[in-house]
């Protein structure tokens, strides 16, 4: 009963500095949340300082380029997009898509890429396009070629070219003698190089043959030319490039053929046996 009535000892006051401890906790976590915070904001000026800036001239479509489709000078133009929207090896300058084919649909205002792009047309899918991109009114024809004839091998496709032909005034007028030189074609646009095959071939090189765009009228000239004159073949520089077919001869308009294309023709349209 004595233990009953025997007082409990007290629990000491807790002492001043414990008391401190919660406050200072406190400020403690906010200030790691301010250091965070000044750091975050270090690291976003730090990244937009290290992203390109300003914009950049990249070459886009100016109109929708179907799949398959030789890309010609006419068919692009520069437009500037922000440096850090350009896609990977975009093309910056229109004369470095020489010789290209669109490999998918381009459609308009899309830079232009070396994925979308080719050099090679018989890398292309076939499947894409079963037609040959040639402008209404005109028609296709091939031509001989070779080292000698056709520049050593370095007409590619995209490219335009004049035809010389070379022949005989005897072949176009008895009474005349020697051969006379005449550049008879000028500007005009190569479809393809070398015949269509599944296997791949180099964009450029010897080949016996390549596949222009002409009119019907014009074509059927040409086909006197082949057998009855020496041809050879022009390449133009690119910056002499005409990004468009040649008007039509009034005498021998795109969407007609003449009744016959003989000696007589050939010589009033090009007087070759004159002056």
């Amino acid at each position: 009963m004595a233990a009953i009535g025997q007082t409990r000892a007290a629990f000491p006051a807790p002492a001043p500095q414990s008391k401190m401890r919660t406050p200072l906790f406190i400020f403690g976590v906010a200030l790691a949340l301010v250091a965070f915070l000044v750091m975050f904001a270090f690291g976003i000026v730090f990244v937009n300082r290290s992203l390109p800036t300003g914009t950049v001239p990249v070459v886009v479509a100016k109109a929708n380029i179907d799949a398959r489709t030789p890309i010609t000078p006419d068919m692009l133009t520069l437009s500037s997009i922000p440096a850090s929207a350009v896609p990977a090896h975009s093309y910056l300058h229109v004369a470095d898509l020489k010789g290209m084919s669109a490999v998918v649909t381009i459609y308009k205002g899309v830079p232009i890429s070396d994925n979308l792009v080719s050099s090679n047309p018989d890398q292309l899918t076939s499947g894409q396009s079963p037609y040959l991109p040639i402008p209404q009114g005109f028609v296709a024809i091939t031509l001989p070629t070779g080292e000698q004839q056709g520049v050593a091998g370095y007409i590619a496709q995209g490219d335009y070219i004049n035809v010389i032909a070379t022949l005989d005034m005897g072949q176009v007028s008895p009474s005349k003698h020697g051969t006379v030189t005449h550049t008879v074609f000028t500007n005009v646009y190569v479809l393809r190089v070398g015949p269509e095959s599944p296997v791949a071939k180099p964009a450029q090189g010897l080949t016996s043959s390549i596949t222009v765009v002409m009119s019907l009228c014009d074509a059927q000239f040409m086909a006197w030319l082949i057998p009855n004159a020496t041809l050879k073949y022009a390449l133009l520089a690119y910056k002499d490039y005409q990004p468009s077919l040649p008007k039509a001869d009034p005498a021998c308009p795109s969407t007609s053929e003449p009744v016959q294309v003989g000696a007589a023709e050939v010589d009033a349209r090009w007087h070759l046996t004159r002056g």
